[in-house]
């Protein structure tokens, strides 16, 4: 390896460390081609840049270019270390993640089986990979409906990283199985555990980390939940400004905290700070995941909604009928 790639390593490392991803993603576009050149397209260090590339593609919203770097990635280390290997079966992990944002959760859920069993027959189910693996399919099956299926693999998935050395998959464990507490609205326990969740995080990646804000989003989804509306708003503000300043406005995970903003304007009565918090969700939305996937939808219907409680039945049914186009016409 020679020294000026060993040096663009280091830095991609320190900049990926301060959660400073908008700049990473150039200089490890660059550290993956010059992999390929160094390595050849079937070497596993070229698939790993791929790999991480497509996480980061992935990360910002950039699903056809993350799926394209996933898919090589598979390629590279199907020809060099075989599909019966740990790391093929993270690429796998990776791309069925990858399908679960989309909304192509029949994709997600074969590729996320077929990781399951190449991580029980290469490190074994009480791994911390294996127990990762849990947690995806788990979110998967939460974003489905199917939330005792969910728990179940959580609570699996906690028991294997209880008490180990990687305590922000613990505390992301812990945030997951909340989440489907929630969804079951168990609320006190989906508490306890994001407040503990959340404790762990300031230690272990400090306050301005996509894993923190997403922690911190949850328990402002709890709040809410309980009709808490004081508390839940600055929870949904500071989770949001974590992530502007991660990757920006315009990105999925920057829409669904607008979307959960208006949806609290919106309990609370103040229609036109909802309005326009659904607006620019589905703006942003339509931009980054298209007009056909399930979380334009989503805010499509919210917004229709908003529109009945106005009293507004006209614009609500055009926005109902609606499969694209400016939801303020």
């Amino acid at each position: 390896m020679s020294e000026e790639f060993e040096q663009l390593e280091k830095r991609i490392s320190r900049l990926s460390q301060q959660s400073r991803f908008k700049e990473v993603e150039p200089l490890l576009a660059q550290a993956t081609q010059m992999a390929r050149v160094e390595y050849g397209e079937n070497h596993p260090m070229y698939a790993g840049f791929l790999n991480d590339l497509g996480g980061l593609y992935r990360g910002s919203g950039e699903y056809a270019k993350s799926e394209t770097c996933f898919l090589d990635a598979m390629k590279a280390l199907g020809e060099s270390v075989g599909r019966n290997h740990p790391d093929y079966a993270t690429c796998v992990n990776n791309l069925a993640g990858l399908y679960r944002l989309t909304g192509d959760y029949a994709k997600g859920e074969k590729l996320f089986l077929e990781a399951s069993d190449i991580y029980a027959r290469t490190v074994g189910e009480q791994h911390y990979l294996y127990a990762s693996n849990l947690n995806n399919l788990a979110l998967l099956y939460q974003d489905m409906g199917r939330y005792d299926e969910a728990e179940q693999l959580q609570e699996q998935a906690l028991e294997i990283v209880r008490g180990g050395d990687d305590q922000v998959s613990y505390a992301t464990s812990l945030s997951n199985l909340a989440a489907v507490c929630v969804a079951k609205r168990d609320f006190a326990k989906a508490q306890t555990l994001l407040e503990e969740a959340l404790g762990i995080l300031r230690q272990a990646t400090g306050t301005q980390d996509p894993y923190y804000a997403s922690a911190l989003n949850s328990l402002a989804a709890v709040r809410h939940a309980q009709s808490d509306y004081e508390a839940a708003e600055p929870l949904y503000i500071e989770a949001m400004e974590i992530c502007r300043k991660i990757w920006g406005e315009e990105h999925p995970v920057y829409a669904s905290g607008l979307t959960s903003l208006g949806r609290l304007h919106e309990a609370r009565g103040d229609y036109g700070r909802a309005e326009e918090s659904y607006l620019r969700a589905l703006e942003i939305r339509g931009r980054v995941l298209g007009e056909g996937h399930p979380a334009y939808t989503q805010t499509l219907n919210f917004l229709a909604r908003l529109y009945e409680r106005m009293g507004d039945a006209e614009k609500a049914q055009r926005v109902r009928s609606r499969s694209g186009g400016d939801a303020r016409r």
